[in-house]
């Protein structure tokens, strides 16, 4: 029962830095569009927002869920030998996931897919979003724990 609970809070933790990175890549976009004095109405802004979020989510969270399996194992290993500052240990691992997902995106593509994180706001932007996943899977996964 214990796998199926850790399970479950790395599939919330993809699901969460998925749609939060996608509504934070969709806003930067918008935002740029905004400084060349485009006007984009808060419908239209709603309206882009579930459409990356549907179009986009997928593939991005597959890329999200691959990193994810790697850091977390990374942060079980780092947390069992430590066994201090969980919550740190895995929000730091999400962020670090995504730092290296954009990147390594990047390497292979020579630009960053992820258009909202082209800006060093946006890369961000994107790694807060993987740290709040590794939250996500820390609280989640520590109410089995005990």
């Amino acid at each position: 029962m214990r796998i199926l609970w850790v399970v479950l809070a790395f599939v919330l933790a993809v699901v969460v830095t998925t749609v939060v990175g996608t509504i934070a890549h969709t806003q930067f976009v918008l935002g740029r569009l905004t400084d060349l004095g485009i006007a984009v109405p808060f419908s239209e802004r709603l309206s882009m927002t579930l459409h990356d979020v549907v179009g986009m989510g997928p593939m991005f969270g597959a890329i999200i869920g691959l990193g994810f399996l790697v850091a977390m194992a990374a942060g079980a290993l780092v947390f069992w030998f430590a066994e201090v500052q969980r919550f740190l240990i895995y929000a730091v691992a999400g962020a670090v996931a995504v730092a290296v997902a954009l990147t390594a995106m990047g390497m292979v593509y020579d630009i960053t897919p992820i258009a909202g994180a082209r800006s060093t706001a946006g890369f961000v932007a994107q790694m807060i979003a993987g740290a709040l996943g590794g939250l996500v899977f820390a609280r989640l996964s520590a109410q089995r724990a005990a």
